[in-house]
């Protein structure tokens, strides 16, 4: 495995800067504008994520398991602006249908604009891990992230306002782009958008299964949110995603040992070796469960008092919820590492057809658990739901390298 020290440090702080982007972000909202307020943020952060799925369109994932070259980075990147292009355009229809209150509204909107330059800044990111750059892509994300994090702290001190203070977010994260991404790109490729409408049609086409699933996997992920959205209230929604928080840290170790591991995927399938690939699996698998362990192990001793502390509210109640919501993390690093192998093995349509079921589940069990149970029935529905999505995903390898 190719994979230099330098890109695995840079994945590592930029993964860990996008884990604690929503947890600082919500940390910052609740104590300087409140638990309603910023439950309210919250639900337009998840709105955000889960409209981003059109922006990605699995196209990072493809992009880079593209090891024998089918599609040039300009290709990519031509697809890359449509797809942002039609996740804004989604994204209004979609706040105007829900008939979100303004500032709402205007919130999820300027996030959706953030989100646009997140993956702009993706597809210049692929090109340079497959050229053995990661860790110039990641320090992109580092910087940008820390300046959004940054100005939005600073300018909610000043304004006490959550819409300005996101607006100069996404600001931030916009120059960033302008003067890294664009600048470091030139050293490695000149290509320019190429907009060859029979080769973005076939892009389209291959990408489309992947894009399904990433939109239905960010629905999968929030889905207990929405349930909260229309059962509970923002001060539910507030308390959900503070006890959520430790999860993060699985979702982040994860990001860790998977996103580098790429490449290799798509080395290792197209050269047909399936022994290394399949034990790769097992020691990633080995040491996300090791560190579900100890993240389990901390929450039963000082995670509460530590959130809060950190977010100045009271979680006693909820130290049971917050036990089951790591457990639930742990499977949804396997699911994501399944997901990632079965796109390295282009079983795009299985993964969407494993995802449209688990999104059907999902519906129908976190409305029923919600309305029922409040908080616990929110906890376990989404633990059941990611074990669900686990299974599935995985069965869909076993599958395969049993035909091999």
């Amino acid at each position: 495995m190719d994979i230099k020290k330098s890109e695995f440090f840079w994945n590592t702080i930029a993964s860990a800067i996008m884990s604690l982007l929503s947890a600082l972000l919500l940390m910052f909202c609740t104590r300087i504008n409140g638990t309603e307020i910023a439950g309210m943020f919250s639900i337009a952060f998840a709105t955000s994520v889960i409209l981003n799925g059109i922006g990605d369109y699995g196209i990072r994932i493809y992009q880079v398991t593209d090891t024998n070259r089918k599609y040039k980075f300009g290709e990519y990147l031509a697809l890359r602006i449509i797809v942002v292009i039609a996740m804004v355009i989604i994204g209004c229809i979609f706040v105007l249908i829900n008939g979100y209150e303004l500032e709402k509204l205007l919130i999820c909107l300027t996030l959706i604009l953030f989100r646009v330059i997140d993956n702009l800044s993706e597809t210049y990111q692929g090109e340079l891990q497959l050229r053995g750059r990661l860790d110039l892509g990641a320090k992109s994300v580092v910087l940008r992230n820390i300046l959004a994090i940054i100005t939005f702290l600073i300018v909610d001190l000043i304004t006490k306002n959550v819409l300005i203070s996101t607006i100069f977010m996404f600001l931030a994260n916009a120059i960033i782009f302008v003067l890294y991404d664009l600048n470091i790109i030139k050293k490695y490729s000149k290509e320019k958008p190429i907009f060859n409408s029979s080769i973005l049609k076939k892009l389209i086409k291959e990408c489309f299964p992947v894009c399904i699933s990433t939109l239905l996997s960010l629905y999968v992920t929030n889905a207990v949110k929405y349930a909260i959205d229309v059962h509970g209230n923002y001060n539910m929604q507030t308390y959900y995603n503070i006890i959520y928080l430790p999860t993060f840290t699985i979702n982040l170790a994860s990001l860790f040992i998977i996103k580098p591991m790429l490449k290799v995927f798509g080395d290792y399938w197209n050269n047909k070796k399936i022994k290394e690939l399949s034990k790769t699996i097992i020691i990633l698998t080995a040491l996300i469960i090791a560190v579900t362990i100890v993240v389990e192990i901390i929450s039963m001793t000082i995670a509460i008092p530590i959130l809060n502390l950190l977010y100045n509210v009271q979680l006693q109640e909820y130290k049971i919820d917050l036990l089951i919501l790591v457990l639930s993390g742990g499977f949804y690093a396997i699911s994501i590492l399944m997901w990632y192998v079965c796109t390295a093995i282009r079983k795009q349509k299985s993964t969407t057809l494993i995802y449209l079921i688990t999104s059907v589940i999902a519906i129908i069990l976190t409305n029923i658990f919600v309305s029922s149970y409040g908080m616990r029935g929110a906890t376990i529905s989404n633990v059941l739901i990611t074990v669900i999505l686990a299974i599935l995903l995985s069965a869909i390898y076993i599958k395969e390298i049993y035909i091999k």
